[in-house]
């Protein structure tokens, strides 16, 4: 078999890298898959195995990737945003939430980046609630998804989880219960586990990142090829033909290349000529461009958003942002719902030492109230703009009425509200409607009710 050219091993010599072995090829060779159980007991979720490898991978990927890591980050700023506020009607829920969000021990504000980009990175998140026996207050701590091993939950409900089992890295195992174990009461500390991304019928959730990967170290590849190939550009070899009589004293006289800018002074029958690679760049950018479009499907964010303008114009731009917000919407409306149990549980906790009085309800649209960033900004305009045009409408066919109604002046306002983007519970309403009612007002209440309405919309987006 002959050798390969002088350029050809010159390139490969240049290009030539050692390809690590993937954590896949690692886990597959050294734990075979019949090792394992499943995590939950269910055919639906990964082996312990595959939990931390595609855990290890999110992680090295965020790390060490730059759309990876800003996959995360976009996110994290959309959901958690300026700030999130929770507070409740309940004098002793919202004195407990003062405490426990603003303890040394917490500090949820400069948590809430963290517990969203960890949900978003692992698909789960594990939360341990630690128990002070002396006053009841509860202290946050996490449990990283690859160091739980198991998860038992009730025989005839897989949806109730009772306790996790944690593997440390020294080997040690321990167990933590849920609020929904017997003995959870009796217990220093409980967990809760919150998931995104996750199959019907499975107990765990799966990572924004775990379908990009593949795509993200594919496109880290190509593009240090490109890199390695445009550098071995600048490599050239000279090529001296001689006679056949002069091949040894020219190769002692050239031993070394002449120095740039030098003069070679030569005669007719030596030939000097100049070998380079010859590389296509134009060829590979459509290959590129597929494989950011993989990423780009999976991640849902169009590629403005990482600030690649390409040839988007301001209308398809828009047109791309509705489904992503959309996305995110979702994902900030069950972050916020997280945030509520963790308060419910962990008053709960407090609750059962005596320490707060028990809640008359477990209903969190009645327990907590919830201020989230907008998602959209746009939103408020168009919010605006239709509560306005409705109370408009609504006053003119009030107007031409000589009676009063008190059933169509609670329909205006529920439906001002509700195009305000700020819909209200019918309690509220009624409260508004007595007010107006009020003694010596009877005769200007409806005019009164009427130009609520008229201004609510304004009122409710801060115009």
């Amino acid at each position: 078999m002959a050798e390969p050219g002088l350029l050809p091993r010159l390139l490969k010599r240049l290009l030539g890298r050692t390809e690590l072995p993937s954590a896949a090829s690692v886990n597959d060779s050294a734990l075979p898959l019949t090792a394992w159980a499943s995590l939950s007991g269910r055919p639906h979720d990964y082996d312990p195995g595959r939990v931390q490898e595609l855990y290890a991978d999110a992680l090295t990927a965020w790390r060490r990737n730059p759309i990876a890591w800003r996959i995360i980050s976009i996110t994290t700023d959309y959901v958690v945003g300026d700030r999130i506020r929770l507070s409740s009607p309940h004098r002793s829920l919202q004195r407990f939430i003062s405490a426990f969000w603003n303890h040394p021990k917490n500090r949820m504000d400069l948590r809430l980046e963290a517990m969203c980009e960890e949900l978003a990175r692992a698909g789960d998140l594990f939360v341990l609630l630690f128990r002070n026996e002396q006053d009841g207050m509860s202290y946050l701590r996490f449990v990283t998804k690859d160091r739980i091993t198991r998860i038992e939950t009730a025989p005839n409900d897989w949806e109730t989880e009772l306790s996790y089992e944690e593997t440390a890295p020294d080997g040690e195992r321990r167990v933590w219960l849920s609020p929904a174990h017997p003995a959870s009461h009796e217990a220093a500390a409980v967990m809760l586990h919150y998931a995104v991304n996750r199959p019907l019928g499975a107990l765990l959730g799966e990572g924004d990142l775990t379908t990009m990967i593949p795509w993200l170290q594919r496109y880290s590849r190509m593009l240090e090829d490109r890199v390695r190939l445009h550098w071995a550009m600048r490599a050239f070899l000279w090529v001296v033909t001689v006679p056949a009589g002069k091949i040894r004293t020219k190769q002692e006289q050239y031993r070394l290349p002449p120095e740039p800018g030098s003069i070679v002074v030569k005669d007719e029958a030596e030939k000097w000529e100049v070998y380079a690679p010859t590389l296509h760049g134009a060829d590979a950018s459509h290959d590129l461009k597929a494989v950011r479009g993989m990423i780009d499907a999976g991640s849902g964010y169009p590629p403005h958003w990482r600030g690649e303008a390409a040839d988007t114009n301001l209308a398809t731009a828009t047109a791309m942002q509705s489904p992503t917000e959309r996305h995110l919407l979702r994902r900030q409306q069950y972050f916020a719902f997280m945030l509520q149990d963790i308060v419910y549980h962990a008053y709960q906790r407090a609750a059962e030492l005596g320490r707060v009085r028990r809640l008359p309800t477990g209903d969190y649209s009645r327990l907590f109230e919830l201020s989230v960033p907008d998602i959209s900004r746009a939103d408020n305009q168009a919010l605006a703009r239709s509560a306005r045009d409705l109370a408009e409408c609504l006053a003119t066919v009030r107007s031409g009425w000589s009676g009063q109604s008190r059933t169509f002046d609670r329909l205006l306002l529920k439906l001002v509200f509700r195009f305000a983007g700020a819909p209200q519970d019918e309690r509220v309403l009624d409260q508004v409607l007595e007010e107006l009612d009020g003694p010596g007002e009877a005769a200007s209440a409806q005019a009164a009710s009427t130009g609520l309405a008229q201004q609510a919309a304004p009122r409710a987006c801060g115009l």
